[in-house]
């Protein structure tokens, strides 16, 4: 699994982007990554600029930032309208419980006369 992953210089206060990928490691039995250097993230914008070694233009990063930040965004809608249609499930559920307790609440009014009725024919 690969994502981006940001480290900051405690030194200098300069922000580092990197692409981390995940493997599994048969000698170790376990998790490890490898970790290939993106370039610097600007402090003002947010945007990765690439590094000259990578022989990327930063319009190549600004797009790829644009990029990530549209499937951000597509992904916190699809998030958004999931929540909306469990609002309203649980809304119907809701309505659907409101009825039947006022059902059973009438029932309960209705059984307490009757017993009600019931202890003053004993008593006579």
């Amino acid at each position: 699994m690969a994502c981006i992953v940001f480290q900051t210089n405690k030194q200098t206060g300069i922000k580092y982007a990197y692409e981390s990928i995940s493997y599994w490691d048969k000698d170790k039995k376990q998790a490890r990554s490898k970790r290939k250097y993106i370039g610097r993230v600007d402090s003002q914008t947010g945007e990765i600029i690439t590094s000259e070694r990578k022989k990327c233009s930063t319009a190549n990063a600004v797009h790829n930032a644009e990029d990530t930040k549209a499937l951000i965004i597509s992904k916190l809608h699809e998030e958004l309208a999931e929540k909306d249609s469990q609002i309203d499930l649980l809304k119907n559920e809701l309505g659907n419980l409101t009825a039947k307790y006022k059902k059973a609440n009438k029932l309960i009014t209705k059984l307490a006369s009757l017993a009600a009725g019931f202890t003053e024919e004993t008593d006579v």
